[in-house]
């Protein structure tokens, strides 16, 4: 007869039983400087004896959980210990949840403690995405002394000119998100059974904040913080890059909607700044935010080449046995830049980004009936051309905001510039290729009968069988015209220059394709509608109906290659 196992009994069996996992995995908590614990898992590479390598991650979205799974699998197959923690007042740990006010001394005090642990040989790396992007720079901004290289993917950086605000222009994505980590487990749950389309057209945008509850400060810092303050440049490390002697791989997606001028921010500033320039590599490909983790040989439905989809493992285990191994991996004998360049779909392996070698100005035109872009001004006497903003009809960013991750956001923008809202100025078809590469502006002259309104501005590519495509994006907020720090109104009715800055990218413009520049008011639900009146958005209930013109002598100026 078969003796049944007591409660004890089983308890004591299920912590002892053999794991079929290919790693053998133990949790701990880990002190921070100022006594709270943050609760991480520790994994080794089964059957193996340390010490080990170490690779670090600090998440917000659950040290268990699924997105860590690939990362572990990787590093600890290939001869290194990894730990994932989870950030102050996320999962386990203790502590308030307050991004991203404790990522830089916490993420250091994880990677010290790692560091001196007897499995540890020493030599620590970080990798992640987005948000575990960001908190490596956060530590990177107070020397942890064992951190050896940086793996930074799509990561968050540029405060306020990229989110929670793009240039006084709130990213309502953020919204969603402040809902998906709103208490210490990650809710993906919930962003399903809720009708999003309908909560995030609710107004006042206070009342989605009322709806989230949040446990902690995040809809205050996310939303409620609407300039570049204390607050916000206190985590800006724009003058700091001059003491980050860190090799980093920097890796993002032509894509990304949410992190790609982050990636670009952190990037640009180690090349100017860094006693590490010569350590600093940077891959950007076709790809969207997650994506550019796990990239795929297609977006939105286009393929674009086999070796769009680069083996981003090897990449990482190249650049990691480098530095913590010191394995001859040929880390740093790889192009100082690789980019795939759309349009043309290759990759390209350059010494430095971006490739521009001058601008070319194109003057917005309008002869009363189409717009155009041309090098030459348009004469005195043009016609302005206007159009009606409705917040209540939005031009619609184009996406399932049910979906998780919101991936492979539509880039053809055929449908909205059929809108009578959205105006449309195009070149000629190229007799060459035209290849532009870095940050273009748009010198935006306009009026509006409001006191502020938004522009959303995007370049696309005219494919000749009609289709057109988006390339890059931007968007400011009328009244942060002058000032991120300091919005002003505009003055109703009053011409004024609105200098709109678009995301970095590098594209080919083919023979035959055109080149189009499009601006609107809206682009929802990425982004909040601008009401059409000045003052903090999340209070404002009442939409009013703008007419926005855009004056002659508006024009774009383009890096070219």
């Amino acid at each position: 007869m078969e003796t049944k196992q007591t409660l004890h009994e089983r308890f004591v069996a299920n912590l002892t039983r053999e794991s079929t996992d290919p790693w053998t995995k133990f949790e701990t908590g880990i002190p921070m400087r100022d006594g709270v614990e943050l609760a991480a898992d520790v994994y080794f590479p089964k059957g193996e004896e340390g010490p080990f390598p170490t690779i670090v991650e600090c998440t917000p979205y659950d040290k268990s959980g699924a997105l860590m799974v690939d990362d572990v699998g990787l590093y600890t197959q290939n001869g290194y210990a990894i730990v994932v923690a989870d950030l102050r007042g996320r999962g386990k740990s203790e502590g308030d949840w307050s991004p991203p006010i404790y990522d830089a001394p916490d993420t250091h005090d994880v990677i010290e403690w790692a560091a001196v642990q007897p499995w540890s040989t020493g030599k620590v790396g970080m990798t992640g995405l987005s948000y575990m992007g960001w908190v490596q720079w956060a530590a990177a901004s107070e020397h942890p002394p064992h951190l050896a290289a940086m793996i930074s993917t799509s990561a968050a950086g540029r405060w306020q000119q990229e989110i929670p605000y793009t240039d006084g222009c709130l990213q309502l994505y953020f919204g969603w998100w402040a809902y998906m980590v709103r208490r210490r487990i990650t809710e993906f749950h919930g962003l399903e059974t809720n009708d999003w389309e309908e909560i995030l057209r609710w107004l006042p945008i206070e009342r989605i904040g009322e709806f989230i509850n949040p446990s902690g400060p995040i809809w205050e810092n996310m939303v409620g913080r609407d300039t570049l303050d204390d607050f916000w440049k206190a985590v800006r490390y724009d003058d700091r890059y001059d003491t980050f002697d860190i090799p980093v791989l920097h890796v993002t997606g032509w894509y990304d909607l949410e992190d790609l001028l982050g990636a670009f921010h952190h990037y640009e500033h180690m090349m100017a700044a860094s006693p590490a320039k010569e350590k600093q590599r940077l891959i950007v490909g076709p790809w969207s935010h997650v994506n550019s983790r796990l990239p795929h040989h297609s977006y939105a439905g286009d393929f674009l080449s086999d070796d769009a989809a680069l083996d981003m493992d090897a990449e990482h285990l190249r650049w990691m046995d480098y530095w913590l191994k010191g394995e001859q991996t040929g880390a740093l004998d790889t192009a100082p830049v690789r980019i795939y360049e759309p349009g043309s779909n290759r990759w390209r392996e350059e010494q430095s980004w971006p490739l521009s070698s001058t601008e070319q100005t194109l003057y917005l035109g309008f002869d009363g009936t189409t717009g155009s872009l041309s090098p030459d001004a348009p004469a005195t006497g043009s016609p302005a051309q206007s159009f009606e903003y409705d917040p209540l009809d939005p031009v619609p960013t184009q996406i399932d905001i049910q979906q998780y991750p919101v991936e492979h956001v539509p880039i053809d923008q055929t449908a909205n510039e059929s809108r009578s809202d959205v105006i449309s100025y195009t070149s000629a078809p190229l007799e060459e290729t035209v290849t532009i590469s870095g940050w273009a502006h748009l010198k935006l002259l306009a009026t509006t009968d409001c006191d502020d309104t938004d522009f959303h501005v995007k370049i696309t590519d005219v494919r000749p069988d009609g289709r057109s495509m988006k390339v890059t994006q931007g968007c400011k907020r009328a009244s942060y015209r002058d000032s991120l720090e300091n919005p002003a109104p505009v003055t109703p009715g009053e011409p004024f220059e609105i200098d709109v800055e678009l995301w970095p990218t590098h594209h080919a413009f083919l023979p035959g394709h055109q080149i189009r520049v499009t601006v609107t008011s809206s682009d929802f639900p990425w982004f909040a509608r601008n009401l059409n009146q000045f003052g903090h958005i999340r209070y404002q209930a009442e939409p009013k109906v703008a007419t926005n013109t855009i004056l002659p002598g508006s024009k774009i100026v383009l890096p070219v290659e």
